[in-house]
């Protein structure tokens, strides 16, 4: 039987190189890191949750759909 993957598991490479190099420089970014590595499903995220990785990971609001905020989406999530 396999192991559940993360959140963090399942992040774009992108996204997770962004996040890692900014979890180096600040607390709350290594916090939401390992919050990331505890969490199995989307929906257990907050929405400040999702906000403070957008920040981390370099993602601007512009950028992602309402769809990738609700469901993890392509901008987020390895599907």
């Amino acid at each position: 039987m396999s192991k559940m993957k993360s959140i963090y598991d399942l992040l774009q490479p992108g996204v997770k190189s962004e996040l890692q190099a900014s979890a180096r420089k600040y607390s709350s970014a290594k916090r939401l890191k390992y919050r990331l590595m505890s969490e199995t499903l989307w929906h257990e995220l907050s929405l400040s949750d999702i906000s403070s990785l957008m920040s981390y990971s370099g993602l601007h609001t512009h950028e992602v759909t309402s769809h990738d905020v609700m469901y993890g989406g392509s901008k987020f999530l390895i599907k």
